[in-house]
């Protein structure tokens, strides 16, 4: 049963779940935790008021090993803060989706030290655990000690430690693209000054600490017309937000780009137009040139410049976002013209063209249309070699898995057992960070996105909050490490537990409690269940 004071009830919440404000007490007395070394965990505890609370506060004692009474594992726990959904996701059947707008959905990590919950309300509290690569396997122990108007309800928390440890380097390619002037917008500087660098370097730091290890470089370098006419470049702060990531520990590929845009910013229009370059005279006025003369001479000088800092082996370069069937002959000239421009470097896109072949490297087609098309993708890549990932957006929408805030957060973390059942290499996301105006009210940026779509971390005061959803995702990456780890020992049985939790992208298991049997799966043929 759930424990219990004079004015609040605390029980455990599998951190796959979410609590509402109307969410009862449900049963249980401890928090259970299994995890790897090398791994983060989480789990949750919800707090149900009798009365308004005002000053609520949560503790979690550190962690000892149950046997040897070693330390070293602590765990953070954060309130769970409530944004509200005005309008659920479309074209997707009610059983799919964990509420109904309007609505509050739980998903920021909050900050703050003591919280006030209303009366007969639910508050979660999200406790992250990171286990080092060097614990004892084993069980730990610890306490959650939860306090409000004068009285403290401990709840004990239990950790299990198996002695298998996930790698260091990470074997998905995964990338959230960034809004880059929202590290100034929100944090009230100017591009590239110190305190736009010291919030970049905060959200490198946490971007890297999950998963990512693509840097998204879409702001191109300064470019100059000097009295002579040339075009010269500037790459101080372009490589300073390179190096600021690579530091960070994601510079595994870079990707650099978009040279065109849709034209007449329409999805319909069949064409693109070449993005205009700001190029400005060196008093600070700007001059209008030729757009693609200006971007062949941009491309030339991009390449130079990487070879010269010797990345080119790690850029992947974008001709133009989204090209589709109906804009296929005219990105395929523009590609062309790029390409003899830069043909030593590889190409990657978002994409749903049925063929790529001699204009991309590493395609990317959206989840629900690599599923509508996938013995077609799956036979080409056999023959051609190209590297294929999948993207999530606004779409796919209905039965199948993303990371939308009225969807399930299982649903969030399904997405990499994915990337392991069709061994596609790469994940993209558009929308990391590009909020309006308060991403704590508001739920998107135009009414024509699903809720959370445009960001799954919100602004905090230096860097980051995250949320729940982020790192859910986390979670699944390690999952798909933990399937990488077997495939090099058992291929085929990795296969068989990831398919048996994922048959397709649109038939994978809706119960939480299935992919905890899975993981224990994973980690048993691994040789490394502990009790």
């Amino acid at each position: 049963m759930a424990k219990s004071g004079s004015g609040f009830v605390v029980w455990p919440v599998d951190s796959l779940d979410k609590v509402f404000p109307d969410t009862q007490p449900g049963p249980g007395e401890a928090v259970e935790i299994e995890a790897c070394r090398n791994e983060f965990a989480s789990a949750q505890v919800a707090v149900r008021a009798a009365k308004t609370l005002r000053d609520l506060r949560v503790e979690v004692t550190p962690l000892t090993h149950e046997e040897s009474g070693a330390g070293g594992i602590e765990a953070q726990a954060r309130f769970v803060g409530f944004v509200p959904v005005s309008a659920n996701t479309p074209d997707t059947p009610a059983e799919e989706m964990d509420c109904t707008a309007p609505c509050l959905v739980p998903d920021p990590l909050r900050l703050d030290e003591t919280l006030c919950v209303d009366v007969d309300s639910s508050q979660p509290v999200w406790l992250t655990i990171f286990v080092p690569p060097d614990a004892p396997p084993g069980r730990w122990q610890g306490e959650i000690k939860v306090s409000a108007a004068g009285e403290t309800v401990s709840v004990p928390l239990s950790l299990v430690v198996h002695p298998v440890t996930l790698p260091e380097q990470r074997h998905l390619k995964v990338t959230n693209w960034m809004n880059t002037g929202n590290y100034a917008k929100f944090y009230g500087t100017e591009m590239y000054s110190p305190r736009f660098w010291q919030v970049v370097e905060a959200y490198a730091r946490n971007v890297a600490a999950h998963g990512q290890n693509v840097i998204p470089c879409w702001d191109w370098p300064r470019i100059f017309q000097e009295d002579d006419g040339r075009l010269t470049f500037d790459y101080s702060d372009f490589d300073r937000w390179i190096e600021t990531f690579m530091q960070a520990g994601c510079g595994d590929l870079i990707e650099a780009g978009g040279f065109a845009q849709r034209g007449l910013g329409k999805w319909e229009v069949p064409w693109f137009e070449w993005k205009e370059p700001n190029v400005r005279r060196r008093d600070g006025a700007r001059v209008r040139l030729d757009p693609q003369t200006v971007i062949q001479e941009l491309v030339l000088s991009l390449v130079s410049h990487f070879r010269e800092r010797g990345w080119l082996d790690r850029v992947v370069m974008h001709v133009v976002d989204e090209p589709a069937p109906h804009t296929e002959a005219d990105y395929k000239r523009k590609s062309r013209l790029i390409h003899e421009l830069a043909p030593d470097v590889r190409y990657l896109e978002a994409m749903s063209l049925l063929d790529a072949r001699g204009h991309l490297d590493i395609w990317v087609p959206n989840l629900d249309h690599l599923n509508e098309n996938l013995d077609h993708y799956l036979k080409l890549r056999e023959e051609a070699g190209f590297e294929l990932w999948f993207y999530t957006c606004m779409y796919p929408t209905g039965r199948y898995p993303n990371r939308f805030l009225d969807f399930s957060l299982l649903k969030t973390r399904i997405l990499h057992w994915i990337n392991w059942r069709y061994q596609l290499s790469g994940y993209l996301h558009w929308g990391l960070n590009f909020w309006m105006n308060d991403p704590f009210h508001e739920d998107r940026i135009r009414e024509s996105l699903p809720p959370g779509d445009c960001w799954i971390v919100y602004p905090g005061p230096d860097g980051p909050i995250e949320s729940m959803r982020w790192e859910q995702m986390r979670e699944g990456l390690q999952d798909y490490e933990l399937l990488w780890l077997l495939g090099r020992k058992d291929r085929a049985r990795a296969d068989e537990i990831c398919a048996g939790l994922v048959p397709d992208a649109l038939n994978y298991a809706r119960d939480p409690q299935a992919l905890r049997k899975a993981r224990r799966a994973l980690i048993a043929a691994l040789g490394g269940a502990a009790t």
